[in-house]
């Protein structure tokens, strides 16, 4: 029997949060109508909900302690939705859908002033949240998490 552990240079959670964190920077650097930012918001959220399970086979813990964060519920929703097209698991209550809004270039006119075109996420609530926000404090989150765990082992 073989063993398969990670893939390529991908081989601890430390490394995985290096992709999440290269998923992030492209989102902010692409055109949000173009499918580059598409395809980075799928495999940012994608990675990180599977992040908790990289954790948990490394560090031990369970995997709804690693998932129990205050964007864990929205990132497993959003990515359960983009792995399986639809979703129909009762447990998944944050998400309704996705959207580009504004209508303003962000590479030519100011976020904090003008009305800029970005992705943001549909929620059952009626609000919408901007997904560099959301990728943002996930990034924030896991850093948070792995960062002292990483330095511990080297020190």
């Amino acid at each position: 029997m073989t063993t398969l552990d990670g893939i390529f240079s991908l081989r601890t959670p430390l490394d995985l949060l290096g992709k999440l964190e290269a998923d992030f920077q492209q989102i902010q650097s692409s055109d949000p109508h173009a499918q580059a930012a598409h395809y980075a918001a799928f495999d940012f959220f994608v990675t990180a909900e599977h992040l908790p399970d990289w954790v948990m086979h490394t560090s031990g813990g369970s995997l709804t302690s690693h998932r129990d964060y205050p964007d864990g519920a929205l990132v497993s929703h959003i990515a359960s939705g983009a792995k399986h097209f639809h979703v129909r698991d009762g447990r998944h209550k944050k998400a309704k859908g996705t959207a580009v809004v504004g209508c303003f270039d962000p590479a030519v006119f100011d976020p904090s002033v003008f009305d800029v075109a970005r992705l943001v996420i549909l929620l059952e609530n009626g609000k919408s949240v901007d997904v560099q926000k959301i990728a943002q404090r996930v990034i924030d989150h896991w850093r948070s998490m792995l960062r002292p765990i990483h330095e511990g082992v080297k020190g």
